[in-house]
């Protein structure tokens, strides 16, 4: 669309010329500027007012008053928004001293008219004389020049803005002004110039019927207190108004100080208010030139319309000129449409713009219709240039303007009848479509249309959907190549009336009365005309290719031209054979034109439009195009690079005709980029027999295949090339793999037969000769199952010189099926184990690209490949474990001097696995391309001398996988032992294994314990000898013990060693071995796992060699483990108890000095320090059903356990840093008593200060000593008491409970039945409940005598312990009692500090003998909110519910009595009470 000019082909706008914006240097720049740049860049914003080094308040008020009028510019090709949504005028601004142009008339008047340069044709200084019809300088003229508004922007002179505010002494006031003031002279002065200048310019636009308007900028001075406009500015605002005669409506504006945001809304009232105005002014345009071109003289018959008019000056000016008065017509109808094309009139722009395009037509015509007997346009001149080109921007403005209106096929049908019009003219110019000229013209024709629809989509443009019935399409029943008559498909409107026009077989111009669409075919209207694909307005895309066909069109007819005419400097003459040649200018112009560059232009649009419009066909075969012209023009890797992208579709869809012209054009890039690799692949794939070809010609590609990869004169093998991996799956192959297991299941250790099938083709897709494969390579799943049968013939050797010469191994039949295919079967089973790609030489290393060596089973065999042939390779793999054996791939392996090629075929179940998404029917159609109905095995019959195929099972495809598991055993296992088993304990269990095999048999077991969790670190272990362990240092057991056994020879159990190594296990004996378990802490059942394994002929092979498979029998069982004992504990404590007052029994435990308590190493505070004895009961009960030999029981406690913590600490600690070190963990807590538990109870009790002693070994008479073995039976229940202290540095910071320690049993299970004791003792840690420390609170002790008599009075002594750190107020009530008297105070208040201690005596009398009740001593402490530290350290949940004050609520708590023999009242508070003796005699 830029080739044409841009005034004829843009969207026009009403002008609007705003001045007094730019200064004179800027004002060109800024009016001219594109539209294009501002929307990329906008304009940057203008400077904050009143900033450092920004301009003044007014500069800042022009400049963001000029962004905002260009910032809605709009220069582009389409607009349909008809104003609304976008731009109302095209903006341009001037300087204040702009003038508009002066007219004719005034010109006239002051003979002036050679400073304006006229573009009348009439006028002998115009472009245009004599006979010109339009000049692009009008359009732009009338865009740029000659506004419809025109807006000065002016600011009101201000004294102080300018200097003068003290100038003469005159003070500027806000009073002095206005109509009770004094009117500054200087200020009427400007005030005067200022409308002055206003009028002259509105005179001037009023000339010129140009709406003019003004806008007066104010400044800050000009505005008052309160941001008000001063009274004065008012008047003189006013003055200037009237003076300049404007209205205050529509002409007369005033702008004061404001922000952006206020300016940018003031620039579009603006322009709206205007644009009225600037529609009168088109309209008014449109009736001028109407009234003009109803002044000339009508057409007839006559070609002298000057002489039958009256004379006049209109009728002499036509007399002195050269244009017809169909030249008259053509020009003010143009001019008509230009002016409602800026007034936004659509539907009368396209109807005048149609009336343009219809005289235009008939002045290319030999003679007119319109003017009878006038001479059309010459070709080839001046004038034949412009109006051609006046008619390809009329067509593409009327399409444009019929797709505003939403007539998309009237758009269509006047771009199609455009181009027939002038093919035809074309044809009568002796330029018609053998020429490069029609050809360039044509292919500018469908760009411009295209560059039209795209820009219109981009702008929201719909394109239409056909449908019959709902949109009317007419016909195209005249428009073929043969059919002339025009007439059929147009009507142009000529006056009052409408004619239609075509072109005679002889070129004439003929005319003719109708209407539109009155030709044949019934007219364009009625849903019963159906849709005819001419007729649908299709994208852009559809124009592009039709412009990129024209232009290889253009080349080719160039090309032809430029072989008859080779000289640049000498004009073509005319010949014979071209009477009309083209034009020098013509033809050099032509050589600077690059067609090739110009066609993948035009084809690239293309496929970017088909694209965008999801038409996929499409754009393979634009892509194919363009790959044609890359390779044209020499751009041979950019063509391979389209032609492997379409290809790879066509390949998957099937598309074999297209796929082969495909490979041929990449076949000769390849070889022009020297891509021999890719020349290799191509080749390999045109042998497919589903490429179309004959038989010479596939002769032909064999050959050049052949030569290539076994010759050493081709041009290919001059460079080395690297190795070449052809995946078939993917391409079409000349030759079918296929490749199955005889059975989908086998045994360990046994052989299992696998085929690979080669088969080829016969009919036109037959291989033309025999092709020689260098090996066939079968990879497995397995590598060290993977075989290699090679060919290492020369592939230049004869079929019949020396065929057998390196085969002896392998045995081949050959036999014709009934279709006459020959079927030759290869046993290739006796293979030797060797490994190849060692040696740099190695042929198969470089084939498969891999440096490293590997392992295959390898035999020779011939590899031959004929047409029509099957040929079977059939091997055997012997897997050596349990596993699922899949065919990866096969590898069909070409190793020459020069190459290494390797054609892969994987198995369809690892291309599923590898690639899901391409695994779709096209792979499994090349995978399985002749797969027959039923599975079928190649089998060998009759003496070895025949071959038949057999069914094999109802599976349709081969297997490619082999579930190999173990041979089916005949031993049978058994286990022995006593359930359930004890924790800790060595306990037996016997495995007995009997040989069911039909021979004897050397047997080996495993035996495994499983873990309970595979999280968690196990401690059990398994062994065969106890007693070694037993022995082993308990710092040691841990690297000798294991929870598997491996390798364990099984014997019979009467039968020597050497018989056993030497026959093994008869048949249906029995073996023996029996296995101790030992499982710690956790009591829950155990799976153990025995695994037996061994040997058995299976036969021999071919060469007398035996062999033997490897047989496993597994068997699992269950053990439940229980713990052997359970403990109950007891604390009490005892009445001794002691606050450790030191030597110091006079002072108050505060006032006592501290001491070093020996035990725990640190310093005591006597005042905070608790000690407490407790008598430790503990209850032993044999749980389990088995009876148990205890040889000690042990507590361990206190510094015994921390030495053992200290000594655990230090061997996990040397196991974590060095896992080989020789000194293990030792296992001696109990259960439940890991080493970080028992670390834990340690760092707190330290931390805390508690410390738990032994006072008393054992109190149990009935005690395990050391020296002494006791049988303990299931429900025996033992006691052994203990004397233990605790000793709490502060009891505040004790914890609430704390682990004293464990019972240490030595023990063994006890077997009555058996003479001798084969288990060894072993050790348990019973886990003891933890001991609840008494809580630091307020408490009393009692001291009375042993027993008190009947009437004799006694002593009772209370003393009260305040252990806590605060002061407590206790509330002292006495309560009487029935058998006692008491004589003192019955109620108190007592007040006690931290830390002290209150002696309280009662003189009790008793009246009663037994155990009477004391009165009791009723002490409440009056517990306000708890704030000592051991409350700080509970949660704010802790000790709630506790009886003491409800977790820091307020409440009452009585004091309790410790240390003394007490009793219960129904549920109430203890009471103190003692035995009291008659008076006379003594009780026993």
């Amino acid at each position: 669309m830029d080739t044409y000019p841009p005034e004829f082909v843009i969207h026009l706008q009403p002008t609007l010329i705003v001045t007094g914006l730019t200064s004179t240097d800027s004002a060109s720049d800024s009016s001219h500027q594109d539209q294009k740049a501002i929307n990329d860049s906008p304009p940057p914003p203008p400077p904050r007012p009143g900033a450092q080094g920004s301009p003044s308040a007014l500069e800042f008020q022009k400049s963001t008053l000029l962004q905002a009028m260009l910032s809605r510019n709009n220069v582009s090709y389409w607009d349909n928004t008809k104003g609304l949504a976008g731009s109302l005028f095209y903006v341009i601004t001037e300087q204040r001293s702009y003038v508009l142009p002066p007219t004719r008339k005034f010109l006239q008047q002051t003979n002036q008219q050679h400073l304006v340069p006229s573009l009348s044709p009439s006028s002998p200084s115009s472009p245009l004389y004599p006979d010109g019809l339009i000049s692009p300088v009008f359009v732009k003229r009338h865009r740029e020049q000659i506004p419809s508004v025109f807006i000065a922007i002016v600011d009101l002179w201000d004294r102080e803005s300018t200097g003068f505010a003290n100038e003469g002494g005159h003070q500027r006031n806000f009073s002095d002004k206005g109509p009770l003031g004094v009117i500054d002279p200087k200020e009427r002065e400007r005030d005067i110039v200022l409308a002055q200048e206003l009028l002259e310019r509105r005179k001037a636009a009023q000339e010129r019927s140009v709406k003019f308007a003004t806008v007066i900028l104010l400044q800050r001075s000009h505005m008052g207190n309160y941001n008000l406009q001063d009274p004065a500015i008012e008047d003189r605002l006013n003055f200037v108004r009237k003076s300049a005669g404007l209205d205050n409506k529509n002409s007369f504006y005033v702008l004061p100080p404001s922000t952006a945001q206020e300016i940018n809304d003031f620039a579009v009232n603006l322009q709206r208010s205007q644009y009225e105005g600037s529609m009168n002014y088109y309209k008014e345009q449109v009736k001028r030139h109407k009234k003009k071109k109803s002044n000339l003289p009508a057409t007839s018959a006559s070609v002298r319309p000057v002489q039958q008019q009256n004379a006049g000056v209109q009728q002499s000016a036509l007399q002195h000129q050269g244009l017809s008065v169909q030249g008259w017509m053509l020009r003010y109808e143009f001019k008509m449409g230009m002016f409602s094309e800026c007034k936004q009139d659509i539907d009368n722009a396209v109807k005048h713009y149609e009336s343009a395009y219809g005289l235009l037509i008939d002045m290319f015509a030999v003679t007119s219709t319109i003017t009878p007997g006038a001479s059309g346009l010459q070709a080839r001149t001046r004038r034949w240039a412009e109006a051609k080109v006046l008619a390809d921007c009329l067509c593409l403005k009327i399409c444009k303007f019929h797709l505003y209106l939403d007539a998309p096929s009237t758009a269509l049908f006047h771009f199609r009848r455009h181009l027939l019009v002038f093919k035809a003219f074309s044809e009568s110019w002796r330029m018609g479509d053998d020429s490069f000229e029609y050809w360039a013209w044509l292919g500018k024709q469908y760009r411009v249309f295209g560059d039209l629809l795209d820009i219109g989509t981009k702008s929201g443009f719909k394109l239409p959907v056909p449908t019959p019935g709902s949109i009317v399409y007419g016909s195209f029943a005249g428009m073929t190549e043969g059919s002339k008559d025009l007439n059929k498909f147009s009507g142009i409107g000529l006056g009052g009336g409408t004619a239609g026009f075509g072109i005679g077989p002889g070129g004439d111009a003929h005319a003719y009365g109708g209407s539109v669409g009155g030709g044949r075919g019934g007219g364009t209207h009625g849903p019963g005309a159906g849709i005819n694909p001419m007729l649908v307005l299709q994208h852009a895309g559809f124009f592009y290719h039709q412009a990129a066909n024209c232009s290889v069109q253009r080349r080719l007819y160039f090309e032809m031209a430029e072989e008859a005419y080779p000289d640049s400097t000498v004009a073509p003459t005319p010949s014979a054979s071209k009477p009309y040649p083209p034009s020098l200018q013509s033809m050099n112009a032509e050589r600077g034109i690059d067609h090739l560059a110009l066609t993948i232009e035009l084809l690239t649009k293309s496929y970017e439009q088909f694209k965008r419009h999801k038409s996929g066909r499409m754009t393979l075969f634009l892509a194919s195009e363009i790959a044609g012209t890359y390779y044209t023009a020499g751009k041979f890797e950019m063509a391979l690079k389209f032609f492997e992208r379409i290809g790879k579709t066509y390949r998957k869809e099937g598309w074999n005709l297209i796929l082969t012209s495909i490979l041929k054009w990449s076949i000769q890039c390849a070889k022009e980029l020297g891509y021999w690799e890719n020349v290799v692949e191509y080749l390999f794939e045109m042998l497919s027999p589903d490429m179309p070809s004959t038989e010479a010609k596939r002769q032909s590609i064999f050959d050049e295949l052949v030569s290539i990869l076994y010759t050493d004169i081709h041009p290919a093998n001059t460079v080395p090339h690297s190795p070449l991996v052809l995946p078939m799956p993917y391409i079409n192959h000349f030759v079918s793999c296929a490749v199955q297991f005889q059975h989908r299941q086998a045994f360990v250790s046994s052989a299992s037969k696998f085929q690979v099938q080669l088969s080829t083709f016969n009919g036109s897709g037959a291989l033309p000769q025999p092709f020689r494969l260098s090996f066939v390579q079968v990879e497995f799943s397995d590598p060290s199952l993977n075989h290699r049968f090679e060919d290492l013939r020369p592939y230049s050797q004869a079929e019949g010189e020396d065929e057998t010469q390196g085969l002896e191994n392998t045995k081949v039949i050959n036999m014709k099926d009934r279709t006459g295919r020959n079927v030759e079967w290869n046993d290739c089973s006796k293979c030797e184990l060797e490994t190849i790609g060692s040696s740099p030489d190695s042929e198969p290393a470089s084939v498969e690209g891999e440096s490293h060596s590997q392992t295959v089973w390898k035999t020779d065999v011939k590899l031959d490949i004929r047409p029509f042939e099957t040929k079977v390779l059939e091997g055997v793999i012997i897997p050596k474990k349990e596993q699922i054996v899949k065919v990866v791939k096969v590898i069909f392996g070409i190793a020459t001097e020069h190459w290494n090629v390797a054609l892969e075929f994987p198995s369809l179940e690892c291309l599923q696995e590898l690639d899901p998404s391409e695994l779709q029917a096209q792979q499994e159609q090349l995978l399985n391309r002749d797969a027959p109905p039923r599975r079928k095995w190649l089998d060998v019959i009759d003496d070895s001398t025949k071959l038949v195929f057999r069914n094999l099972d109802k599976g349709v495809r081969q297997p490619t996988v082999l579930t190999v598991v173990p041979r089916e055993s005949k031993v049978e296992i058994k286990t022995l032992f006593r359930s359930p088993a004890y924790l800790d304990e060595y306990f037996p269990v016997v495995i007995r294994v009997k040989n069911g095999e039909t021979c004897p048999v050397q047997m080996e077991m495993d035996v495994d314990l499983q873990p309970i969790d595979a999280t968690i670190e196990s401690l059990d272990s398994i062994l065969l000898d106890p007693h070694k362990m037993a022995n082993v240092p308990a710092s040691s057991k841990d690297s000798h013990t294991s929870q598997s056994l491996r390798g364990i020879r099984l014997a019979c159990r009467h039968s020597s060693d050497s018989d056993d190594t030497s026959h093994g296990i008869p048949v249906g004996k029995w073996a023996e071995q029996t296995v101790y378990i030992r499982a710690l802490e956790i009591p829950t059942p155990r799976t153990i796992v025995c695994k037996v394994r061994y040997e058995i002929s299976t036969g021999v092979d071919g060469q007398n060699v035996e062999k033997r498979t490897l047989t496993e029998k597994l068997h699992s069982f269950r053990v439940l483990f229980i713990p052997p004992f359970d403990a109950e504990v007891d604390y009490v404590p005892q009445s001794n108890v002691s606050t450790d007052k030191g030597t110091t029994g006079e002072l108050v435990p505060i006032l006592e000095p501290n001491n070093v308590d020996p035990a725990l190493g640190s310093v005591l505070i006597p005042a905070l320090t608790h000690k407490e004895q407790y008598l430790m009961s503990t209850r032993v009960n044999n749980e389990g059903p088995w009876p148990v030999q205890v040889k000690e029981v042990k507590l361990v406690i206190g510094s015994a356990m921390d030495a053992l913590l200290e000594r655990e600490a230090k061997l996990a600690g040397m196991d974590s840093k060095d896992p080989s070190s020789t000194e293990p963990r030792a296992h001696h807590l109990a259960r439940n008593h890991s080493i970080s538990r028992a670390r834990e109870r340690k760092r707190m009790l330290h931390e805390s200060g508690v410390h738990v002693d032994i006072v008393d070994e054992n109190r149990d008479p009935n005690g395990v000593q050391s020296n002494e073995i006791q049988e303990w039976r299931s429900g025996n229940l033992v006691t052994f008491n203990h004397l233990i202290e605790i000793v709490a540095a502060d009891l505040e910071l004790a914890p609430e409970q704390i682990e004293v320690g464990f019972l240490h049993v030595k023990w063994r299970r006890f077997d009555e039945n058996s003479s001798e004791n084969r288990i060894p003792f072993t050790e348990t840690n019973i886990p003891l409940q933890p001991l609840s420390l008494p809580k630091a609170e307020v408490y009393m002790t009692v001291d009375l005598p042993n027993c008190a008599q009947v009437n004799k009075p006694f002593t009772a002594r209370y003393t009260i312990q305040n252990p806590t750190g605060r002061m407590h107020e206790l509330g002292m009530s006495v309560e009487p009692s029935e058998g006692m008297v008491y004589a003192g105070t019955m109620q108190t208040t007592i007040k006690i500090l931290p830390y002290a201690c209150h002696a309280i005596q009662m003189n009790c009398y008793p009246l009663n003998a037994g155990l009477v009740r004391l009165p009791r001593l009723k002490l409440v402490v009056n517990k306000r909110k708890p704030v000592g530290r051991r409350a700080n350290l509970k949660g704010p949940q802790q000790g709630q519910g506790q009886g003491q004050g409800q977790g820091g609520v307020q409440g009452d708590v009585i004091v309790k009595v410790k240390g003394a023999k007490t009793s219960s009242r129904s549920g109430s508070s203890e009471s103190v009470v003692i035995f009291v003796k008659p008076e006379a005699g003594t009780i026993e």
